[in-house]
């Protein structure tokens, strides 16, 4: 049996970090119900209400005269915060880094699957990321360094409307909302600047603490924006537009950069590090890379902003992955998305210590070694020629087992060499050529 809406009220309070007041908020968007036969405000009040004296209100807010005949058909308004509810859960279906969550109990590190409730708060680290998810298939995902509370998590008992409301106190969300089959129901992102209402789309939210300033960025679908403290109407934003909102309030929607693109290189990751270059956009000020182990961008694992189009991340598993590239303009505000999957296969040939000669007099041997990574069987090919362009080789020595090759009796001067490596996996073969390296032999 689920808890009763009285005493959820007990474990909405619970230690949270030190933040800032909240501002008046906004009234709630009162819930529209439809007088059915045998219905009157004290029966209703009764069933539905959470103080049986706040019918007084909801008279007063629908204009009724006579609270025990209710014209059947008419239209009830009654404010969210009076009506009785259930409440409904998240769960977390990704987590990477350091994520915590916080209860009524205190802090805990954040695992997948845990339940997200109302009055829960969730924190991501630096690199690190969470995305939950609710029964509808509504998901909402904090990237880096980002702070939510979870103000609403809930089901009215008097239509059955959601209503689930999130306070993104710092940082950056990302939102896929479904549609709401409950024309009642109400999917809310709130900043301390803007609340940004919506059914059915696709947008993310930002809070920046230290500049008061937010920005909601729509990527598919509608949604309304208005200002956290005022009741001056919302501003409508429909896709590839976004607003900002500081302490004047909402300002105007401004179109979206486009998709950037991703320059060639890109899809392929052999080296140590992962290595990205966005190709220039028109308008853009900074790029930023975000990297996920799924097409979708619900399970994140790496993200970097950028002011030249590069990004560099640390190694990870052989794979496929997935590169999410966007472009931010001079108001801030992030643009539309590209996608690319890229396929991480560590694959590194460096040469080693410098050669060495060996042995004495005339009768000298050079050692070269090189380094090799990666899943795999290899072989090598030593080559060695006194050409820099090395379009004729003094040796070509094919079929070497191990990392190293001798060379004996060479000559001084100037000398060039490099590896190249067969190595087969996944019942195919690839080659891969190291660099040219340079050996001067004196006298």
């Amino acid at each position: 049996m689920k808890a009763p809406a009285l005493a959820l009220a007990a474990l909405l309070a619970f230690a949270a970090p030190a933040v800032a007041a909240p501002a008046p908020q906004a009234p709630e968007t009162p819930i529209a119900y439809v007088v059915r036969q045998g219905d009157n405000l004290y029966t209703l009040a009764q069933r539905y209400l959470i103080r049986l004296n706040d019918h007084k209100r909801v008279r007063t807010a629908s204009g009724v005269r006579n609270v025990r005949a209710l014209r059947v058909g008419s239209t009830l308004k009654i404010d969210p915060q009076l009506l009785r509810f259930e409440p409904i859960e998240a769960r977390l279906v990704a987590v990477s880094g350091a994520v915590t969550l916080q209860d009524a109990r205190g802090s805990t590190p954040a695992v997948r699957d845990a339940l997200i409730l109302e009055g829960h708060r969730l924190i991501t680290g630096a690199n690190s990321f969470a995305t939950f998810q609710l029964a509808d298939g509504s998901r909402v995902t904090l990237p880096s360094n980002s702070r939510m509370r979870i103000v609403q998590l809930r089901r009215l008992l008097l239509d059955g409307s959601l209503q689930r409301l999130f306070e993104l106190e710092a940082g950056r969300g990302g939102v896929s909302a479904t549609p709401a089959e409950n024309a009642n129901s109400q999917f809310r992102v709130r900043t301390p600047l803007s609340v940004t209402a919506v059914r059915g789309t696709e947008f993310r939210v930002v809070h920046a603490e230290a500049d008061n300033r937010s920005a909601t960025e729509v990527i598919e679908g509608l949604v309304g924006v208005g200002a956290t403290q005022t009741t001056v109407a919302e501003t409508p934003v429909k896709a590839t537009f976004g607003v900002t909102a500081g302490a004047q309030g909402v300002g105007e929607p401004m179109a979206l950069l486009p998709a950037p693109d991703l320059a060639p290189g890109g899809a392929v990751q052999e080296e140590p590090q992962l290595k990205f270059a966005a190709k220039p956009a028109e308008g853009a000020v900074s790029y930023r890379f975000q990297l996920a182990n799924d097409a979708g961008f619900v399970d994140l694992f790496a993200e970097g902003d950028s002011g030249d189009g590069q990004a560099t991340f640390p190694s990870v598993r052989d794979g496929t992955y997935f590169v999410r590239l966007t472009a931010v303009d001079r108001n801030g505000l992030e643009g539309l998305p590209s996608v690319y999957s890229f396929d991480r296969t560590l694959n590194v040939l460096e040469p080693g210590a410098p050669p060495q000669p060996e042995g004495e007099a005339k009768m000298r041997r050079f050692l070269f070694r090189w380094n090799a990574s990666g899943e795999g069987v290899r072989t090598y090919r030593f080559q060695l020629s006194a050409d820099p362009q090395m379009t004729t080789l003094t040796v070509d020595q094919p079929g070497l087992t191990q990392p190293q090759a001798t060379i004996t009796n060479l000559a001084a001067g100037a000398w060039y060499w490099r590896v190249v490596s067969v190595r087969y996996k996944d019942g195919a073969f690839t080659q891969k050529l190291g660099p040219i390296q340079q050996l001067r032999i004196g006298q």
